[in-house]
């Protein structure tokens, strides 16, 4: 499956003929805000490369039978990477004699292999370092000085509204964030702290996703959550030093999606390789592999705003 432009998986799982493909994405991305509403760009080959501007050339008023002193802008290259994500989901047959219909307990493994491919993308977007065989996520990229970084309050602190104003106004001439990216427990303190704190004029509003189910905004941008990662804890869990060598912060991300501002990368032309080996010579069990190339890219570092130091109070 291919993918061009400024196209979500879901979109572009629309224009593609294999069902079962179009049914793995679908799962896929109801287990990730991620997925579910990132622009994808096909990749050829595993990495991508970049210009910034970073220089004008100089200019200059000039007198008569002056002349002009020649100069030039210049620009920075940089390169997006993408990593291999996958896994292979097998049935024993003795189950399927069991069961009866294997069609059935296939669809059940290859459920369980998108939650585990959608949980592993969301921590990697993230926690991804790009130093092993993952792609680098939102904390090194900030780190790296591809997006901003502010201070909720230093040593750690609760949230606070006027924090929350303050990073959303970081995403400079950018229109807006598309999604303001958290962990349950600061979901719930802003949508309290919206209703508490704020009379005459409603900062909360309730919205819907591409499926359907109920997604809260404030101020305009949804917010969305990430859950668990594989292994059970939190992919925003509160376990960040703030500076005072105690573990007890998290962070909260606006992002602003797009071609031009935050993309996911599709390795190898934009593929998505679903496959069906049927029952397999080498033991008695069915499998299925899937094998996917993803990585991040920021291309405007004013569409990243990353609100660090918040605690759980």
């Amino acid at each position: 499956m291919a993918t061009t432009g400024n196209v979500t998986l879901l979109e572009a799982a629309k224009y593609g003929n294999d069902m079962l493909k179009k049914g793995l994405i679908e799962t896929l991305i109801q287990e990730s805000p991620f997925l579910e509403s990132l622009p994808w760009m096909p990749v050829s080959g595993n990495a991508l490369q970049h210009f910034v501007e970073e220089d004008l050339p100089s200019v200059a008023f000039r007198n008569v039978n002056e002349s002009y002193t020649a100069s030039f802008g210049t620009d920075t290259a940089h390169f997006w990477g993408t990593a291999i994500l996958g896994g292979e989901a097998i049935v024993d047959n003795a189950l399927v004699d069991v069961v009866g219909n294997v069609v059935d307990i296939k669809a059940r493994q290859s459920a369980k292999l998108m939650k585990a491919n959608a949980m592993t993308f969301d921590d990697f977007v993230i926690n991804g370092t790009g130093t092993a065989k993952d792609f680098k996520g939102l904390k090194a990229l900030v780190a790296e000085g591809f997006g901003q970084s502010l201070v909720n309050v230093v040593n750690g602190g609760a949230l606070s509204l006027d924090k929350l104003d303050e990073a959303n106004d970081l995403l400079r001439n950018q229109g807006g964030a598309d999604v303001l990216v958290t962990n349950r427990f600061v979901r719930r303190k802003i949508t309290s702290l919206a209703r508490s704190t704020v009379t005459g004029v409603s900062l909360i509003d309730v919205g819907t996703d591409v499926f359907g189910r109920q997604v809260v905004s404030w101020n305009g941008i949804p917010i969305r959550f990430l859950g668990m990662k594989t292994d059970g804890t939190e992919i925003l869990a509160f376990n960040e030093d703030p500076g005072d060598a105690v573990f007890d912060c998290t962070s909260l991300w606006f992002l602003k999606y797009g071609t031009d501002d935050v993309c996911g990368l599709m390795g190898k032309g934009g593929t998505f390789d679903v496959k069906d080996f049927g029952e397999t010579q080498a033991a008695p069990v069915h499998k299925l592999r899937l094998e996917w190339y993803p990585g991040l890219a920021v291309f405007n570092k004013y569409s990243v705003v990353r609100l660090n130091s918040i605690t759980a109070a």
